[in-house]
């Protein structure tokens, strides 16, 4: 599937633009003529690189909250799909609003909304489009969106708590490179000259930190440009699932971060299982689903096994047995709801339960990787200055 930028002709003549996802211009052409509109012309946006250059990928996510917002508030005040549509595209612009627009006109000639919305998934994330499916089986769309508008604002907090979290120690990180690069490409170069004319042989420690510094110095390009190669190739890497999978391995062996980085995936996975479940969606489905939403291929993997076993007959608290990412408050919880017949209930309180963990997980967390970098900060200086002032002492002995 590839995104398309379009203009086409209505049947009352106006013409229209908008953003959709087709197999080919051929197929564009005929999926147009099924809401009685004339593809004029339209141009691929750049593939795989859509997210970052096509207008469509950058809508942000106030926009969607927004829209979320406005489509709770009308349908819950009796307004139709259609015209909480054309009243929001018309106080929107740009990529959202194409969105919008191409939305309506799919909802307008018959196609249902949850199947107009599926087609941009670009821009509705999969727990969006899963819940606005179940919402529009069921009937509850007013509803459904709702918790949409809670879901989105819970995920943009915790996301914004992180972002805070991680300003102070990046501008320490940010400081240590820069001292590092201070100290060989500028202090360390002018004092070689100073001790070139010494009549005695500098400290083991002197000549080294020199010699770095003149390899920087000389080959500082070679070394931006691997470092940018070896950036580049990293994340290609971690972008194939054996890459992902490994990555996020690592990270939840790593002490302190490892459990932060659990807890943020389950609390995603207990807030997005309990509200889907809720809305009626069918259990191996839900856990498909489950396996992306997480955001960690480590668990992903460990709730596929779990869906074939439930596949197989098991029950949901005998196949989540054996998932050892999700620790034993979670299996309890869900063996608990499975037995009471309120699965989302008992998740609900795992994620409300996580919530209040995260924040004193992510001060404590943070609060080591600063500390580790101010003592990395306070190395570099101690050997940079013992490099310089080993031979400077030495010369003062020597004039003795």
């Amino acid at each position: 599937m590839r995104e398309y930028r379009y203009s086409a002709l209505s049947s009352n003549g106006q013409t229209v633009s908008g953003i959709r996802q087709a197999e080919n211009t051929d197929s564009l052409t005929l999926e147009l003529q099924e809401i009685g509109l004339i593809l004029l012309k339209a141009k691929p946006t750049l593939g795989s690189f859509g997210n970052l250059f096509s207008s469509s990928g950058r809508a942000g996510k106030k926009e969607l909250r927004d829209f979320t917002q406005h489509m709770s508030t009308c349908l819950s005040a009796g307004i139709t799909a259609v015209s909480a549509l054309a009243d929001f595209q018309e106080m929107s612009d740009g990529a959202f609003g194409e969105v919008v627009a191409d939305i309506r006109g799919d909802v307008s000639s018959g196609t249902a909304l949850d199947e107009a919305f599926a087609r941009h998934p670009q821009i509705f994330p999969t727990v969006y489009l899963a819940m606005l499916s179940a919402g529009q089986n069921s009937g509850n769309l007013d509803e459904i969106f709702e918790e949409l508008v809670a879901y989105l604002e819970w995920n943009d907090n915790l996301k914004s708590q992180t972002t805070q979290a991680l300003i102070y120690p990046s501008m320490l990180l940010v400081g240590i490179i820069g001292l590092i690069l201070l100290m060989m490409l500028f202090v360390i170069p002018r004092f070689e000259s100073i001790f070139e004319d010494v009549g005695f042989e500098l400290p083991t420690l002197t000549v080294k930190m020199m010699a770095m510094g003149n390899f920087m110095g000389t080959w500082w390009w070679l070394i931006f440009a691997s470092i940018a190669a070896l950036t580049v190739a990293m994340k290609m890497y971690f972008r194939t699932d054996q890459g992902a999978y490994n990555r996020d391995r690592v990270l939840l062996k790593i002490p302190v971060l490892g459990g932060f980085i659990q807890k943020i995936a389950l609390s995603r996975f207990s807030k997005s299982f309990a509200l889907i479940f809720a809305s009626g969606l069918d259990l191996l489905r839900l856990l498909d689903l489950m396996e992306g939403v997480v955001g960690n291929k480590v668990m992903g993997r460990q709730i596929a096994s779990i869906r074939q076993r439930v596949a197989t007959g098991e029950s949901l608290s005998e196949s989540f047995a054996g998932a050892d990412a999700f620790p034993t408050l979670i299996q309890r919880l869900v063996a608990v709801g499975e037995k009471t017949g309120s699965l989302d209930n008992s998740l609900m309180r795992a994620s409300l339960y996580l919530d209040k963990e995260i924040p004193r997980d992510l001060k404590k967390a943070f609060s080591i990787f600063e500390g580790v970098i101010i003592a990395v900060m306070g190395a570099v200086v101690c050997v940079a200055a013992m490099s310089l002032l080993m031979p400077i002492m030495q010369m003062g002995g020597n004039l003795h």
